[in-house]
């Protein structure tokens, strides 16, 4: 009797062991992401399809013990208006508050389909796709307060990085289905809804947000707030930031995924490409994020000696690429309407990344055009990575007081700080993120019940005053 439960056990652990280092199936290989003709027989957020997460949850390279997790294939509609379908993720954690939904838009930054999120948080996917599973880290802090969390392919299955009303699109229709899953997930049909983006991610939060009043109109009742950080709302304004820096991967990514969204864009771009590059900036549609950041650091797509496109800065002067450029520019125009539901940005006054004149210009503009809670908090002191993880722990603490039910301020609030470190209630938000990955590494539960501290120790408040002070010794850090 104790050999047969000793083998038993033993084929248990081995069977879980090995199900940890299975590859899981690329999303462009996998029947379970292809839009199915009956596609139109369905209507926006209707669930199509689903299935249990095909492998273990994973950040890096540890697994997250959660009690769920499960892949919908959601209708949607693209940029034209045309009936399309995309994967959307629920997690469910231990202890699970069916009240509170989150829904997490990860920076996927990519015009390859499997650079998907569905797919970047299995354990086995390429490591191609490691700011996915670093942001695993932000996702597992919402999970430990017992929220459900739902985070969308919204590029869709073209993966048309870049495209903002299929991305604002997908995102609500995400929520919609999450709203719907009750008898599978249990979430409450009238959960509350918050949403929270950082850089490529604030590309589908803010599109949502802005069109939801008409797209999705019943989802008023549920949605209570939206953070983001790192704002993207012009294409543009990124490719003049990055053009021959670091982070000029970004540019092909971009470019390819608005060119797999409208088409009839793709003969402007064969034409206007060097011969000699063209190779080299179609072969960034196969790459992840940080494969393209790796392979086209420092390329010069529109300045320098030999750029990749012939008439340099003027390509975005032709008609037909600035008027799909404009289509994709958010709070662009006031009859595109503004965010019924109250919304907290945090940027980097010296992002590189993401201009803070972009975020702030659309900030001007929602709070002109009559938005009825806009909290703003600038950070002089970081640039866009850093602030990604200064700007987290106040995004985290903003997303709490929305489902605590607590005020919202009135009209629009600007603060500066010289770090959003320093953002009232963010050294709480950091304690517990980083008990979380504490927990996490060993393979604790996640979940409502996890031990989460009201107070910190006076260790605890001494170190975050004293690291807070260094970061900000530094003057500007442009990272």
């Amino acid at each position: 009797m104790k050999l047969s439960s000793f083998l038993l056990g033993l084929f248990g652990l081995l069977t879980v062991t090995s199900a940890l280092y299975l590859n899981p199936t690329k999303p462009s290989e996998d029947d379970f992401y292809k839009v199915p003709p009956n596609v139109e027989d369905y209507a926006e957020g209707d669930i199509i399809n689903w299935r249990p997460a095909p492998l273990v949850i994973r950040s890096i390279y540890y697994p997250v013990n959660i009690k769920n997790a499960w892949q919908f294939l959601v209708r949607t509609l693209n940029s034209d208006g045309n009936a399309t379908a995309f994967v959307t993720t629920v997690f469910e954690p231990y202890d699970a508050d069916p009240s509170k939904l989150l829904s997490y838009q990860f920076a996927e930054d990519s015009a390859s389909p499997n650079c998907a999120p569905s797919y970047s948080v299995l354990f086995g996917a390429s490591m191609d796709t490691l700011f996915a599973q670093v942001e695993m880290i932000l996702l597992g802090a919402a999970l430990s307060r017992g929220w459900y969390v739902v985070a969308p392919d919204y590029e869709g299955p073209n993966a048309v990085f870049c495209a903002g009303r299929q991305a604002g699109r997908a995102t609500l229709d995400s929520i919609r289905a999450a709203l719907q899953s009750q008898n599978t997930t249990g979430i409450d049909t009238d959960a509350k809804v918050a949403l929270w983006g950082y850089s490529g991610g604030t590309i589908a939060s803010g599109w949502a947000a802005q069109l939801q009043p008409k797209y999705a109109p019943e989802l008023e009742e549920n949605l209570i707030g939206v953070a983001i950080g790192g704002w993207s709302t012009n294409i543009t304004e990124t490719v003049l930031a990055t053009d021959g820096t670091l982070y000029s991967g970004l540019i092909p990514n971009g470019i390819n995924g608005l060119v797999q969204e409208f088409t009839e864009w793709k003969p402007a771009l064969d034409d206007a490409l060097e011969d000699d590059r063209k190779e080299w900036f179609y072969e960034a549609a196969d790459k992840c994020l940080m494969g393209s950041i790796i392979k086209f650091a420092f390329h010069n797509y529109f300045s320098g000696s030999h750029p990749y496109f012939k008439q340099g800065w003027d390509f975005f002067k032709r008609d037909d690429v600035n008027q799909i450029i404009l289509y994709n520019t958010l709070g662009l125009n006031e009859t595109d309407g503004i965010p019924n539901v109250p919304m907290f940005l945090f940027h980097a006054v010296h992002d590189e990344i993401c201009p803070f004149s972009g975020g702030e210009r659309v900030y001007n503009n929602y709070c002109k055009w009559g938005i009825e809670s806009f909290e703003f908090s600038a950070a002089t002191s970081s640039g866009h990575l850093l602030e990604a993880a200064e700007g987290s722990g106040a995004a985290l603490k903003w997303l709490e007081d929305r489902f605590a039910g607590k005020p919202t301020v009135k009209g629009c609030q600007r603060t500066n700080r010289t770090s959003n470190l320093d953002y009232p209630g963010a050294d709480l938000s950091y304690y517990q993120i980083l008990k979380t990955v504490i927990t996490s590494i060993p393979g604790g539960e996640i979940g409502q019940s996890f031990p989460r501290n009201a107070t910190t120790s006076n260790r605890y408040d001494s170190t975050y005053e004293w690291l807070s002070k260094f970061i900000t010794s530094f003057g500007t850090i442009p990272l």
